[in-house]
């Protein structure tokens, strides 16, 4: 398949095209994670576990966002492929509105009731308490945030990778600076600790909306329309856009709940386990970029080519996608299972417990990646990417609640396993997605033309 996969010349040339600055764009996005990660841990545990757990809910609330937006990913590629750019930007108008809506509701809740929402994960009133004062601050960035992830998954959905990477990586460097000046009191600003994370993160978040903005508007590409176009109203396209984004959205919304719970499974643990997965967590996401990359970019691609009515081209397509998707895999973890001590380098305050669970961990992961990256790419990229979203809810949904929240919550109940042993338990569903999502690839019952 390999010497196949080199061979194609189209399909090397456009899975590059967007896989590139989409990796890129999730490696810096990961970046920003891992840098508030790094300096919160010279604050101690409690800021670390209390920031992580908070970010459990921005991880929920991003998870609707991008069901949204990624359903209507599928109607950006279909409908930028038959050009049909008017149906494009009705695409736009509505992926905003929703996005908007969503970003409200989490504004308030996170806004007047932080204490509440981390309460839900731990009963450790310092974490708590370090939680909800980092939450309260950074919830004003989710309306802009919001609005990021429509544009910005808009843009790559027609060509357009490497704008959303440029805002991400501008609004990377702005993060850092404030995170440093804000946190620690550096050139004169007040030293706010988690909350001067927070603050970090609001100027990163305002920085990249107002560079997806300028380029919209600048350069007037296939997105570009009026304002008062954004806030036309057509019933019969809302219908048809809410029918398409619906099953998505359900599936990340419970999906991303599913890794909520699984956090507050992992929170029995101790504490320091919730500080330890954060860590772990933040490693692991810098090398998952690459199933991110492959798989949005096969989405893209897929749909451009049902678009324009090549399914054989689509179906092969999507074998070679899994083909890359299974082998960074493979590469990955064995990355991460034998030398995670290297990664865990960039952390030198965590504590001796700490460390050794994050190690532990990662080595977990590593196990994983290969099933966790072909699943990637077969349900984002594969099944979405070809329209099948009822299929595609049904096998995540499926996997994730019948499967791996079972296995991990017996394991951490019953058995008391530790925190590795927990996320080999709720890998098992990982195993069930490849062996009953296949088929269906193989048969191609996952192929559906909208445009």
């Amino acid at each position: 398949m390999w010497r196949k996969i080199i061979k194609d010349k189209e399909f090397t040339s456009s899975m590059t095209k967007i896989a590139v600055p989409v990796m890129l764009q999730s490696l810096i996005t990961s970046s920003l994670n891992t840098l508030d990660t790094f300096m919160i841990t010279k604050l101690g545990t409690n800021s670390i576990a209390g920031v992580g757990l908070a970010n459990q809910i921005f991880f929920f609330y991003s998870f609707i966002l991008f069901g949204i937006n990624t359903g209507a990913s599928i109607l950006f590629a279909q409908f930028y492929g038959a050009n049909e750019l008017d149906r494009v930007k009705k695409t736009l108008n509505y992926s905003l509105k929703f996005s908007i809506a969503v970003s409200i509701i989490f504004n308030i809740l996170a806004y007047f009731i932080p204490e509440y929402l981390i309460s839900l994960f731990t009963n450790d009133a310092a974490v708590i308490a370090e939680g909800a004062k980092y939450m309260r601050v950074v919830s004003l960035s989710y309306i802009v945030t919001g609005m990021s992830f429509a544009i910005g998954i808009a843009m790559r959905s027609t060509g357009n990778a490497r704008s959303p990477f440029i805002a991400s990586f501008v609004s990377f460097f702005v993060n850092a600076f404030f995170n440093y000046c804000f946190i620690f009191g550096k050139f004169g600003f007040p030293a706010l600790g988690v909350k001067g994370a927070a603050v970090g993160t609001i100027f990163a978040r305002f920085t990249e909306c107002f560079v997806l903005i300028y380029v919209i508007r600048r350069y007037r590409g296939p997105l570009y329309a009026k304002v008062k176009d954004l806030f036309s109203i057509d019933k019969d396209f809302r219908k048809y856009f809410v029918r398409v984004v619906t099953p998505v959205t359900i599936e990340e919304t419970l999906w991303s709940l599913a890794q909520v719970v699984y956090g507050a499974i992992y929170a029995k643990i101790g504490v320091e386990a919730t500080a330890a997965i954060q860590v772990a967590q933040a490693i692991s996401n810098m090398l998952y970029v690459i199933a991110r990359g492959v798989s949005s970019a096969s989405a893209v691609i897929i749909g451009m080519k049902i678009g324009e009515n090549k399914l054989e081209r689509a179906h092969d397509m999507a074998l070679k996608s899994l083909t890359v998707g299974f082998s960074s895999g493979v590469l990955l973890g064995s990355i991460l299972i034998f030398i995670p001590h290297i990664f865990l380098m960039v952390f030198p305050d965590l504590t001796p417990g700490v460390r050794e669970s994050a190690r532990l961990a990662l080595m977990a992961f590593g196990l994983t990646y290969p099933f966790r990256m072909y699943n990637s790419v077969s349900i984002v990229g594969v099944f979405r990417g070809g329209g099948d979203v009822k299929y595609s809810m049904f096998l995540e949904l499926f996997c994730s609640w019948f499967v791996g929240i079972p296995c991990a919550a017996i394991g951490v109940v019953f058995f008391r396993v530790p925190l590795w042993g927990a996320l080999l338990l709720s890998s098992i569903d990982e195993v069930v997605k490849l062996a009953i999502g296949t088929p269906r690839i193989l048969k191609k019952k996952w192929i559906k033309r909208l445009a």
